[in-house]
């Protein structure tokens, strides 16, 4: 067994991946030490070839600079936020970058398949640039260079096919709850309408009351909705789903909204 030379600062979910899947490779280190950490002032005495700061957002400022007394300038710090420019590591790390694996992380449920997990990278030096491309292609299969403009706006994506969907989802789950039906019944469908994604703009694939511009539907919904903000957000949603048919594409266009078609599923 090696020594470690790479360091894991953070104690949180990417912090516990990471040490998962990179093994007797990376050391996790924290401001105190426990069972399965060491601290910040023992990183001083060791080789590192790189550093990943898997902390909050909020604090890869103040933990690169406190690091910055204990370990070399030309020691690469990468952070692994989507959203958080590379330059908030204290300038006092001549190589800097990032490295976002583009998925939801949770302790305790391991990744499966980190070579098919993307990953998104940048540096701010060449030599950092080829260290970061090396280690994150030792992981993944899927790599890709965003810039840190690039990557917020990938990170704001993200959020509305992800963390915005799941909000989504509870909706469903307690309006169904509400009615005592089964929310497991729409398993099937939430399945296959993610497993339908293939790149192309997902417009081309709406189905539903608003796609088809049926009013009738659309009313007896809003009438079944008895919280105000389910309503609003229920009318907004809708509206979107209008702007984005697409004349020259959409299957709805020319149909009858009394149509009784199989793909329009449930809605």
């Amino acid at each position: 067994m090696g020594s470690p030379n790479i360091a894991i600062v953070g104690n949180g979910n990417l912090a516990w991946h990471l040490s998962g899947v990179l093994g007797d490779r990376a050391v996790v280190a924290s401001r105190s030490a426990s069972a399965s950490t060491v601290t910040y002032q023992a990183l001083a005495g060791m080789s590192l070839d790189a550093v990943f700061l898997a902390v909050p957002d909020n604090r890869i400022a103040q933990t690169s600079e406190e690091l910055s007394g204990l370990l070399p300038p030309t020691l690469p710090v990468f952070h692994t936020s989507g959203a958080t420019p590379a330059d908030r590591i204290s300038n006092r790390f001549c190589h800097r970058g990032v490295l976002w694996p583009i998925r939801s992380l949770r302790r305790g449920e391991p990744v499966t398949h980190w070579r098919d997990l993307p990953l998104v990278i940048y540096a701010t030096t060449e030599p950092a640039g080829q260290l970061l491309r090396r280690l994150a292609g030792d992981l993944s299969d899927s790599v890709t260079w965003l810039d840190d403009r690039q990557r917020a706006q990938l990170h704001l994506a993200a959020v509305f096919s992800n963390n915005f969907v799941t909000a989504l989802y509870e909706i469903a789950f307690q309006l169904c709850r509400q009615h005592d039906i089964p929310f497991e019944l729409l398993l099937p469908i939430i399945r296959h309408t993610a497993g339908s994604q293939d790149g192309q703009r997902p417009a081309l694939r709406q189905t539903g009351a608003a796609a088809r511009g049926d009013s009738a539907t659309m009313d007896r919904h809003l009438s079944l909705l008895d919280q105000p903000e389910y309503q609003k957000l229920y009318r907004d949603i809708s509206h979107l789903i209008l702007q984005y048919r697409l004349s020259e594409h959409d299957p709805h266009l020319g149909r009858d909204a009394n149509d009784d078609l199989e793909d329009e599923g449930v809605a």
